[in-house]
């Protein structure tokens, strides 16, 4: 048997992929129903092992199931954790020979490269709960609404964004999209994610953390989830 052996498990609730080394195996898992396919695993991952999801093969509007990240190129990820230490949702965890990583033992946070993420626990639709650690805007850039989509107020797990009504009378005018409630917005990018045109850009104004950081890893990971926007991305590759 050649090492390392990579295996991968895609089920409706779980995804995960293992690579057993000759000493130690570790294990990502993705609980799907957890994910809200909001993409921060994929802005921070300093490898671009996690991919945005299949959005792009997608039906035209996309909904959450369209948008939930896809788990991993095996050979470019390191297992670093950042994308488990970094998700709002906790719907990711990290294995070593089949023990779950605490989040304060993942190594990038114990020896202090990263930041202690310093969060407020929300309570969300469906029973979901999320850690707000950001402080964020939604920047909606009306002419380019695909008008009727609905896509930003299907995902938004927090029911912070709702479709304008239609005006009663043709010569009136209205916003296609509005954010109804900014407070209970836990700034986590669903709706940037999956709005099809770019309409809506998430706007991270702040992360709140403390402690000690690497200035080599920290600043450019806060970089890559301010600025990281799909549709610069896939216009840069063309």
């Amino acid at each position: 048997m050649s090492f390392p052996k990579i295996s991968r498990e895609i089920s409706k609730e779980i995804e995960s992929i293992k690579v057993q080394f000759l000493i130690e195996n570790l294990e990502l898992i993705l609980n799907r129903d957890k994910c809200v396919g909001c993409g921060t695993c994929a802005r921070v991952c300093p490898k671009d092992a996690i991919s945005r999801g299949p959005v792009g093969a997608s039906r035209r509007f996309p909904t959450t199931e369209d948008i939930i990240p896809e788990l991993y190129d095996p050979k470019l990820c390191v297992f670093c954790g950042t994308c488990v230490y970094c998700c709002p949702f906790g719907a990711l965890t990290m294995k070593k020979d089949g023990e779950i990583f605490n989040l304060t033992d993942i190594p990038l946070v114990a020896q202090k490269v990263m930041p202690t993420l310093e969060f407020e626990t929300k309570k969300l639709l469906n029973d979901r709960i999320a850690k707000q650690w950001a402080k964020a805007t939604v920047k909606v850039i009306d002419e380019e609404c695909a008008k009727g989509c609905g896509s930003c107020a299907e995902v938004c797990p927090s029911g912070s964004i709702e479709i304008a009504k239609r005006p009663e009378h043709g010569w009136e005018m209205s916003k296609n999209v509005e954010v109804v409630d900014e407070d209970a917005c836990v700034a986590c990018g669903a709706c940037d994610n999956a709005c099809p045109t770019g309409a809506l850009v998430l706007d991270i104004i702040e992360v709140h953390t403390s402690g000690e950081f690497e200035e080599r890893y920290w600043p450019p990971l806060l970089e890559r989830l301010k600025t990281l926007r799909w549709s610069k991305k896939e216009e840069a590759v063309k």
